[in-house]
């Protein structure tokens, strides 16, 4: 029975497109892609136009942008501020970690556990004042 049906639309399909005649399915699948497309096109244009009084900010880690609409056509690049650099004895490094005790910056363990050392000696040498 559905076979017969089957059959039966795929018939008529076959005959509509040899009559030049599209289905009711493929005209409305036609026209919500044209529409598709148009309401692209729309956002691509607005989004590439500002308005008169419009001010677009935009941040990235490459640095924040601040647009001005055309009547200002000025475009502003603020960059972040740069990194702290690593605590440790001879190192050039921006920090990644920070100590949990003294919330120096740190780059690795080496340079942690140089902090480390430099803190029991200086500690060591205070409570040797102290005791005197």
């Amino acid at each position: 029975m559905q076979s017969e049906k089957a059959a039966q639309e795929a018939e008529a399909e076959a005959i509509r497109k040899i009559l030049g005649q599209d289905s009711e399915r493929k005209k409305r699948e036609e026209k919500i892609k044209k529409q598709q497309e148009e309401r692209a096109q729309e956002r691509a244009t607005r989004s590439s136009t500002l308005a008169s009084n419009t001010v677009r900010l935009v941040n990235r880690p490459s640095g924040t942008t601040l647009t001005f609409s055309a009547g200002n056509a000025r475009v502003y690049v603020y960059y972040p501020p740069a990194r702290e650099k690593c605590v440790g004895p001879n190192c050039e490094n921006s920090y990644k970690y920070r100590d949990s005790k003294s919330k120096l910056p740190i780059c690795s363990l080496s340079c942690y556990k140089a902090i480390q050392s430099q803190d029991t000696t200086t500690t060591t040498t205070f409570d040797s004042l102290l005791i005197t």
